[in-house]
Protein backbone atom coordinates (compact mmCIF):
# COMPACT_ATOMS: atom_id res chain seq x y z
CA UNK A 1 0.00 0.00 0.00
CA UNK A 2 2.97 2.33 0.55
CA UNK A 3 4.86 1.63 -2.30
CA UNK A 4 1.12 2.52 -4.45
CA UNK A 5 0.86 5.36 -2.61
CA UNK A 6 4.43 6.61 -3.23
CA UNK A 7 3.93 6.12 -6.81
CA UNK A 8 1.32 7.80 -7.30
CA UNK A 9 3.04 10.75 -5.57
CA UNK A 10 6.20 10.52 -7.97
CA UNK A 11 3.77 10.61 -11.04
CA UNK A 12 2.46 13.47 -9.38
CA UNK A 13 5.67 15.49 -9.44
CA UNK A 14 6.08 14.65 -12.40
CA UNK A 15 3.48 15.61 -13.97
CA UNK A 16 3.52 18.97 -12.45
CA UNK A 17 7.32 19.25 -13.05
CA UNK A 18 6.28 18.94 -17.03
CA UNK A 19 4.01 21.70 -16.87
CA UNK A 20 5.80 24.21 -14.71
CA UNK A 21 8.41 23.45 -17.33
CA UNK A 22 6.30 24.08 -20.57
CA UNK A 23 5.43 27.39 -22.49
CA UNK A 24 3.05 29.30 -20.13
CA UNK A 25 -0.57 29.13 -21.46
CA UNK A 26 -1.61 32.89 -22.62
CA UNK A 27 -3.16 34.81 -19.97
CA UNK A 28 -6.82 35.50 -20.24
CA UNK A 29 -7.26 39.77 -21.07
CA UNK A 30 -9.30 42.50 -22.02
CA UNK A 31 -8.65 43.13 -25.88
CA UNK A 32 -7.60 46.49 -26.21
CA UNK A 33 -9.72 49.20 -26.74
CA UNK A 34 -9.36 50.95 -29.83
CA UNK A 35 -7.83 54.35 -29.38
CA UNK A 36 -10.98 57.07 -30.34
CA UNK A 37 -10.13 59.52 -33.55
CA UNK A 38 -10.95 63.10 -31.99
CA UNK A 39 -12.66 65.29 -33.94
CA UNK A 40 -12.87 68.92 -32.95
CA UNK A 41 -15.88 70.77 -33.74
CA UNK A 42 -17.46 74.14 -33.10
CA UNK A 43 -19.88 76.69 -33.48
CA UNK A 44 -19.86 80.27 -32.82
CA UNK A 45 -22.81 79.80 -30.03
CA UNK A 46 -23.20 80.06 -26.24
CA UNK A 47 -22.67 77.06 -24.31
CA UNK A 48 -26.45 76.72 -23.74
CA UNK A 49 -27.54 77.83 -27.08
CA UNK A 50 -29.56 75.17 -29.48
CA UNK A 51 -26.57 74.80 -32.31
CA UNK A 52 -24.21 73.97 -29.30
CA UNK A 53 -26.79 71.50 -27.85
CA UNK A 54 -26.69 70.10 -31.45
CA UNK A 55 -23.23 69.35 -32.03
CA UNK A 56 -22.79 67.47 -28.67
CA UNK A 57 -26.01 65.29 -29.79
CA UNK A 58 -23.84 64.94 -32.74
CA UNK A 59 -20.85 63.78 -30.48
CA UNK A 60 -23.40 61.52 -28.38
CA UNK A 61 -24.82 59.62 -31.49
CA UNK A 62 -21.45 59.13 -33.08
CA UNK A 63 -19.45 58.02 -30.15
CA UNK A 64 -22.11 55.33 -28.90
CA UNK A 65 -22.61 54.18 -33.08
CA UNK A 66 -19.09 53.70 -33.77
CA UNK A 67 -18.50 52.21 -30.44
CA UNK A 68 -16.60 54.76 -29.36
CA UNK A 69 -13.92 54.86 -32.40
CA UNK A 70 -14.83 58.53 -32.39
CA UNK A 71 -14.79 61.28 -29.80
CA UNK A 72 -16.29 64.49 -31.02
CA UNK A 73 -15.09 67.70 -28.98
CA UNK A 74 -17.19 70.46 -29.03
CA UNK A 75 -15.81 74.20 -28.70
CA UNK A 76 -18.60 76.67 -28.32
CA UNK A 77 -17.90 80.61 -28.88
CA UNK A 78 -15.87 79.95 -31.51
CA UNK A 79 -13.54 79.90 -28.66
CA UNK A 80 -10.17 77.83 -30.96
CA UNK A 81 -10.98 80.70 -33.77
CA UNK A 82 -10.24 83.77 -31.30
CA UNK A 83 -14.10 84.06 -31.35
CA UNK A 84 -14.36 84.45 -34.97
CA UNK A 85 -17.18 82.98 -36.55
CA UNK A 86 -15.97 84.31 -40.09
CA UNK A 87 -12.11 82.85 -38.84
CA UNK A 88 -14.05 79.52 -37.47
CA UNK A 89 -15.88 78.51 -40.72
CA UNK A 90 -12.29 79.42 -42.75
CA UNK A 91 -10.98 76.65 -40.72
CA UNK A 92 -13.48 74.42 -41.73
CA UNK A 93 -12.78 74.95 -45.37
CA UNK A 94 -9.12 74.22 -44.99
CA UNK A 95 -9.48 71.52 -42.43
CA UNK A 96 -7.42 73.23 -39.56
CA UNK A 97 -11.06 72.38 -37.60
CA UNK A 98 -13.04 69.44 -38.54
CA UNK A 99 -16.99 70.17 -38.26
CA UNK A 100 -19.04 73.23 -37.09
CA UNK A 101 -22.08 75.15 -37.38
CA UNK A 102 -21.53 78.19 -39.51
CA UNK A 103 -23.96 81.28 -40.80
CA UNK A 104 -24.75 80.28 -44.79
CA UNK A 105 -23.61 83.54 -46.31
CA UNK A 106 -20.16 82.65 -44.30
CA UNK A 107 -19.74 79.65 -46.20
CA UNK A 108 -20.71 81.08 -49.31
CA UNK A 109 -22.80 84.16 -51.17
CA UNK A 110 -25.16 82.44 -52.86
CA UNK A 111 -27.05 81.44 -50.04
CA UNK A 112 -27.94 85.03 -49.41
CA UNK A 113 -30.39 84.04 -51.87
CA UNK A 114 -32.70 82.59 -48.72
CA UNK A 115 -32.41 86.02 -47.49
CA UNK A 116 -34.78 88.27 -49.34
CA UNK A 117 -37.14 90.30 -47.35
CA UNK A 118 -40.22 88.84 -46.24
CA UNK A 119 -39.97 85.51 -48.12
CA UNK A 120 -41.60 83.35 -46.29
CA UNK A 121 -45.04 82.52 -44.80
CA UNK A 122 -43.63 79.98 -42.06
CA UNK A 123 -41.13 77.77 -41.36
CA UNK A 124 -43.00 74.70 -43.41
CA UNK A 125 -42.64 76.73 -46.32
CA UNK A 126 -38.78 77.07 -45.46
CA UNK A 127 -38.61 73.39 -44.42
CA UNK A 128 -40.08 72.77 -48.11
CA UNK A 129 -37.39 75.21 -49.77
CA UNK A 130 -34.66 73.81 -48.10
CA UNK A 131 -35.15 70.73 -49.66
CA UNK A 132 -35.95 71.84 -52.89
CA UNK A 133 -33.39 70.36 -55.62
CA UNK A 134 -31.83 74.33 -55.92
CA UNK A 135 -31.04 74.86 -52.03
CA UNK A 136 -29.38 70.79 -52.06
CA UNK A 137 -27.17 71.99 -54.76
CA UNK A 138 -26.15 74.88 -53.20
CA UNK A 139 -25.07 72.65 -50.25
CA UNK A 140 -23.29 70.80 -52.50
CA UNK A 141 -21.66 73.30 -54.30
CA UNK A 142 -19.32 73.85 -50.80
CA UNK A 143 -17.43 70.86 -51.80
CA UNK A 144 -15.53 72.30 -53.91
CA UNK A 145 -14.47 75.10 -51.52
CA UNK A 146 -13.68 72.14 -48.84
CA UNK A 147 -16.71 71.69 -46.54
CA UNK A 148 -18.35 68.65 -46.99
CA UNK A 149 -22.00 70.39 -46.10
CA UNK A 150 -24.74 67.94 -44.14
CA UNK A 151 -28.00 70.11 -43.58
CA UNK A 152 -29.65 73.65 -42.96
CA UNK A 153 -30.27 74.41 -39.92
CA UNK A 154 -32.25 77.03 -38.39
CA UNK A 155 -30.45 80.77 -37.69
CA UNK A 156 -33.89 82.01 -36.82
CA UNK A 157 -36.58 84.93 -38.23
CA UNK A 158 -34.37 88.14 -37.89
CA UNK A 159 -35.54 90.87 -35.57
CA UNK A 160 -34.36 94.49 -34.77
CA UNK A 161 -33.32 95.74 -31.86
CA UNK A 162 -31.78 99.43 -31.05
CA UNK A 163 -30.99 101.70 -28.52
CA UNK A 164 -32.78 105.01 -29.51
CA UNK A 165 -36.68 104.64 -30.04
CA UNK A 166 -39.07 101.86 -30.53
CA UNK A 167 -39.01 101.31 -34.00
CA UNK A 168 -42.93 100.46 -35.74
CA UNK A 169 -42.82 101.47 -39.34
CA UNK A 170 -40.14 102.59 -41.72
CA UNK A 171 -40.05 106.20 -41.05
CA UNK A 172 -38.69 104.81 -37.28
CA UNK A 173 -35.39 103.59 -39.16
CA UNK A 174 -34.83 106.75 -40.59
CA UNK A 175 -31.14 107.30 -39.47
CA UNK A 176 -30.68 104.58 -37.50
CA UNK A 177 -26.99 102.70 -37.10
CA UNK A 178 -27.80 99.14 -38.02
CA UNK A 179 -24.96 96.72 -37.72
CA UNK A 180 -25.01 93.86 -40.25
CA UNK A 181 -22.89 91.01 -41.10
CA UNK A 182 -20.66 91.65 -43.63
CA UNK A 183 -23.17 90.75 -46.30
CA UNK A 184 -24.57 92.81 -49.21
CA UNK A 185 -28.04 91.54 -49.40
CA UNK A 186 -28.61 92.38 -45.70
CA UNK A 187 -26.68 95.57 -46.26
CA UNK A 188 -29.24 96.55 -49.50
CA UNK A 189 -32.36 95.31 -47.41
CA UNK A 190 -31.40 97.83 -43.99
CA UNK A 191 -30.81 100.59 -46.60
CA UNK A 192 -34.13 99.91 -48.07
CA UNK A 193 -36.24 100.42 -44.93
CA UNK A 194 -34.44 103.32 -44.20
CA UNK A 195 -31.90 102.42 -41.86
CA UNK A 196 -28.21 103.67 -42.13
CA UNK A 197 -26.48 100.06 -42.02
CA UNK A 198 -22.92 99.44 -41.23
CA UNK A 199 -21.03 96.22 -41.07
CA UNK A 200 -19.62 94.58 -38.09
CA UNK A 201 -18.30 91.00 -37.03
CA UNK A 202 -20.46 89.48 -34.29
CA UNK A 203 -17.57 89.26 -32.63
CA UNK A 204 -17.06 92.94 -31.86
CA UNK A 205 -21.10 93.24 -31.88
CA UNK A 206 -21.36 93.76 -28.19
CA UNK A 207 -18.46 96.35 -27.66
CA UNK A 208 -20.09 98.72 -30.74
CA UNK A 209 -23.23 99.01 -29.29
CA UNK A 210 -22.35 99.21 -25.37
CA UNK A 211 -19.86 102.10 -27.09
CA UNK A 212 -22.58 103.90 -29.56
CA UNK A 213 -20.79 103.06 -32.46
CA UNK A 214 -24.08 101.59 -33.93
CA UNK A 215 -27.36 102.10 -32.17
CA UNK A 216 -29.00 98.75 -33.36
CA UNK A 217 -28.36 95.04 -34.45
CA UNK A 218 -30.79 92.36 -36.32
CA UNK A 219 -30.51 89.20 -35.20
CA UNK A 220 -32.64 85.99 -34.31
CA UNK A 221 -34.44 86.12 -30.85
CA UNK A 222 -32.22 83.44 -29.32
CA UNK A 223 -28.99 85.26 -30.09
CA UNK A 224 -29.88 88.88 -28.99
CA UNK A 225 -30.79 86.68 -25.56
CA UNK A 226 -27.85 84.79 -25.54
CA UNK A 227 -25.18 87.19 -26.60
CA UNK A 228 -27.29 89.74 -24.01
CA UNK A 229 -27.42 92.30 -26.07
CA UNK A 230 -30.58 93.49 -24.08
CA UNK A 231 -27.81 95.05 -21.84
CA UNK A 232 -26.89 96.83 -24.58
CA UNK A 233 -30.31 97.51 -26.38
CA UNK A 234 -33.46 98.89 -25.25
CA UNK A 235 -36.41 98.55 -27.94
CA UNK A 236 -36.92 95.22 -29.99
CA UNK A 237 -39.12 95.11 -33.29
CA UNK A 238 -40.42 91.65 -34.04
CA UNK A 239 -40.83 92.03 -37.45
CA UNK A 240 -39.87 87.94 -39.05
CA UNK A 241 -38.44 90.51 -41.91
CA UNK A 242 -35.76 87.69 -43.22
CA UNK A 243 -34.92 84.04 -42.17
CA UNK A 244 -31.25 83.18 -42.50
CA UNK A 245 -29.92 79.38 -42.64
CA UNK A 246 -26.57 78.12 -40.95
CA UNK A 247 -24.94 75.39 -42.37
CA UNK A 248 -23.65 72.00 -40.45
CA UNK A 249 -20.29 70.74 -42.20
CA UNK A 250 -17.31 68.57 -41.98
CA UNK A 251 -13.85 69.35 -43.56
CA UNK A 252 -13.85 67.81 -47.04
CA UNK A 253 -10.62 66.39 -45.67
CA UNK A 254 -11.99 64.72 -42.71
CA UNK A 255 -15.06 63.62 -44.74
CA UNK A 256 -13.31 61.97 -47.07
CA UNK A 257 -10.89 59.59 -44.85
CA UNK A 258 -14.48 58.27 -43.68
CA UNK A 259 -15.42 54.57 -44.48
CA UNK A 260 -18.98 54.22 -46.49
CA UNK A 261 -20.39 52.92 -43.37
CA UNK A 262 -19.17 55.87 -41.07
CA UNK A 263 -19.82 58.28 -43.65
CA UNK A 264 -23.73 57.11 -43.08
CA UNK A 265 -23.05 57.31 -39.07
CA UNK A 266 -21.85 61.03 -39.40
CA UNK A 267 -24.11 62.02 -41.93
CA UNK A 268 -27.55 60.57 -40.26
CA UNK A 269 -26.34 61.68 -36.71
CA UNK A 270 -26.12 65.38 -38.25
CA UNK A 271 -29.24 65.15 -39.62
CA UNK A 272 -30.73 64.06 -36.39
CA UNK A 273 -29.83 66.52 -34.56
CA UNK A 274 -30.60 69.39 -37.32
CA UNK A 275 -34.16 68.19 -36.80
CA UNK A 276 -34.02 68.85 -33.38
CA UNK A 277 -32.03 72.04 -33.36
CA UNK A 278 -34.73 73.53 -35.37
CA UNK A 279 -37.81 71.98 -33.35
CA UNK A 280 -35.68 73.41 -29.94
CA UNK A 281 -35.47 77.18 -32.11
CA UNK A 282 -38.66 77.41 -33.56
CA UNK A 283 -40.19 76.60 -29.84
CA UNK A 284 -38.04 79.30 -28.34
CA UNK A 285 -39.78 82.25 -30.19
CA UNK A 286 -42.22 83.19 -27.24
CA UNK A 287 -40.11 82.39 -24.63
CA UNK A 288 -37.29 84.33 -26.00
CA UNK A 289 -39.54 87.35 -26.08
CA UNK A 290 -41.02 86.88 -22.32
CA UNK A 291 -37.44 86.60 -21.28
CA UNK A 292 -36.02 89.65 -22.64
CA UNK A 293 -39.04 91.62 -21.62
CA UNK A 294 -38.25 90.27 -18.14
CA UNK A 295 -34.74 91.85 -18.69
CA UNK A 296 -36.26 95.22 -19.40
CA UNK A 297 -36.50 95.44 -23.15
CA UNK A 298 -39.35 97.05 -24.69
CA UNK A 299 -40.70 94.75 -27.25
CA UNK A 300 -43.25 95.39 -30.05
CA UNK A 301 -44.61 93.10 -31.85
CA UNK A 302 -45.41 94.44 -35.11
CA UNK A 303 -48.97 93.81 -36.73
CA UNK A 304 -49.57 92.69 -40.70
CA UNK A 305 -50.48 96.40 -41.56
CA UNK A 306 -46.83 97.22 -40.50
CA UNK A 307 -45.35 94.24 -41.95
CA UNK A 308 -47.05 95.39 -44.93
CA UNK A 309 -45.23 98.98 -44.97
CA UNK A 310 -41.87 97.71 -44.83
CA UNK A 311 -42.31 95.06 -47.39
CA UNK A 312 -43.55 97.71 -49.57
CA UNK A 313 -39.90 99.21 -49.11
CA UNK A 314 -38.02 95.79 -50.05
CA UNK A 315 -39.91 94.42 -53.18
CA UNK A 316 -38.62 96.99 -55.69
CA UNK A 317 -36.39 96.05 -59.06
CA UNK A 318 -33.28 97.64 -57.52
CA UNK A 319 -32.77 95.14 -54.34
CA UNK A 320 -33.57 92.25 -56.56
CA UNK A 321 -30.65 93.72 -58.71
CA UNK A 322 -28.54 93.59 -56.01
CA UNK A 323 -29.61 89.98 -55.15
CA UNK A 324 -28.99 89.15 -59.26
CA UNK A 325 -25.48 90.68 -58.75
CA UNK A 326 -24.92 89.00 -55.66
CA UNK A 327 -25.98 85.63 -57.04
CA UNK A 328 -26.07 85.77 -61.14
CA UNK A 329 -29.52 85.86 -62.87
CA UNK A 330 -29.77 81.60 -63.39
CA UNK A 331 -29.37 80.86 -59.38
CA UNK A 332 -31.55 83.87 -58.69
CA UNK A 333 -34.39 82.90 -60.52
CA UNK A 334 -34.65 79.40 -59.58
CA UNK A 335 -34.37 79.99 -55.82
CA UNK A 336 -37.09 82.42 -56.18
CA UNK A 337 -38.87 80.15 -58.08
CA UNK A 338 -38.30 77.32 -55.81
CA UNK A 339 -39.81 79.44 -53.00
CA UNK A 340 -42.80 80.10 -54.91
CA UNK A 341 -43.35 76.59 -56.06
CA UNK A 342 -43.03 75.46 -51.81
CA UNK A 343 -45.71 77.77 -50.88
CA UNK A 344 -49.35 76.14 -49.77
Amino acid sequence: MRKRNWGMFLSTVLVLAVVGCSPSAPKQTEEPKVKAIIIRASTPTAPEHPWTKGLELVAKLVNERTEGRYKINVYPNASLSEGSEKTMTEQIFTGTLDMGISPAPLCSTVFSAFSFPFSYTDREHIARVCASPVAQEMLASLDEKGMHAVAYVENGFRQITNSKHAIKTPADMVGVKIRTPQSAATIAAMKAMGANPVAVSAGELYIALSQGTVDGQENALSTIYNNKYYEVQKYLTVINYNWSPAIVGMSREVWNKLSEGDKKIFQDAILEAAADINKQLAGLDGEMIGKLKEKGMQVYVCTESDVALFKAKCDTDALREVYKGILGEDLMTRFFDAVKLAKK
